[in-house]
């Protein structure tokens, strides 16, 4: 695990104020995403030219549903660890294909308790796996980890990964059968409304597509190139500001603040732009944050993540961003 930066004790004791959980936040955030999925249903219901609109935000709010099974095993969801879990299972992650034991082990516990590590670490060993870590001309990295996820072809790849790490290895096989089940609910439920097609249209193909190629761009923000030759959690990780729209798109529940969230992964979600503002007297974290932008449109000053690539002759060497 990488050393972890150590903060003053007045930011530390103004951080812990942060740390107050309810039970309105998350059914709250899952009546949210609701509300987007079933607009994205009537979107494509109306007019089959508002398909791909619809594929898209589904596929987003699928992502939005990954975010809330994440603050959920992280236990930053909610008061009641009773409504926790269940959010975190039959309201998000089984809808996702993703169990809670092997989420937990796989993020929880080896991502967080191991960043950095090229051998434990799992998000970073998917990177090693996915060649974004090879020296490669920049045109041939966008072909391969820009234009190929636009077309969606990496989905194969991705899916891989969520399914192995995130259910398969699960230690429950009575979770297996659980997210099976949910899964038949949902395709029944969907099918009732919309017919024979309800399930693949409006769940399986945005999944399988645009969730898919969401989760990599995303994920990919998180923590490349920087971990490669980051020396403490500082520099391991970003957050992200991105334009407004691109923010709709990614950065649902927080999501975009994933420095924070690996600094202080307790935080609730609704409350890490509070913590960002407290951390801003840090000047260490200050001059890192300093230049991050979006994942292709900034909302400030400073370089997207793909601008910053594309400008680079060799991306996939490693090189620590704002690590001073």
């Amino acid at each position: 695990m990488l050393p972890r930066h150590r903060f003053s004790k007045e930011i530390k004791d103004q951080i812990k104020q942060l740390y107050r959980y309810d039970n309105y936040h998350g059914p709250l955030a899952l009546l949210q995403n609701l509300f987007w999925i079933s607009l994205a249903i009537y979107l494509g219901e109306s007019s089959p030219w508002l398909l791909p609109l619809s594929i898209l935000l589904i596929g987003s709010r699928q992502r939005a549903l990954a975010t809330l099974l994440h603050e959920a095993a992280h236990g930053a969801l909610c008061r009641s660890k009773r409504l926790e879990k269940f959010l975190g299972t039959w309201c998000s992650g089984y809808l996702i294909f993703q169990g809670w034991a092997s989420y937990k082990r796989s993020h929880t516990l080896d991502h967080h308790h191991k960043l950095g590590d090229p051998e434990r670490d799992p998000d970073y060993r998917y990177y090693q796996q996915s060649g974004v870590f090879e020296v490669r001309s920049t045109a041939r990295f966008a072909l391969a980890h820009l234009i190929r996820p636009l077309l969606f072809l990496g989905a194969p790849q991705s899916l891989k990964y969520l399914l192995v790490n995130r259910l398969i290895r699960s230690p429950s096989k009575r979770e297996l059968f659980a997210v099976l089940a949910c899964q038949g609910l949902l395709g029944v439920g969907l099918t009732m409304l919309f017919g024979a097609k309800g399930y693949v249209l409006y769940w399986l193909l945005p999944y399988l597509s645009t969730f898919q190629a969401l989760t990599w761009f995303i994920e990919l923000a998180e923590h490349y190139p920087m971990i490669a030759q980051a020396k403490s959690d500082l520099q391991a990780t970003r957050n992200r500001f991105s334009h407004p729209l691109e923010h709709f798109f990614t950065a649902m529940h927080g999501e975009n603040f994933h420095l924070i969230h690996h600094l202080f992964p307790a935080i609730p979600y609704w409350n890490l732009k509070k913590a960002h503002r407290i951390l801003l007297c840090d000047a260490a974290y200050a001059t890192t944050n300093a230049g991050f932008g979006g994942i292709f449109i900034s909302s400030n000053f400073a370089p997207s993540m793909w601008a910053d690539i594309l400008s680079n002759d060799l991306p996939a060497t490693g090189t620590v961003i704002n690590a001073s």
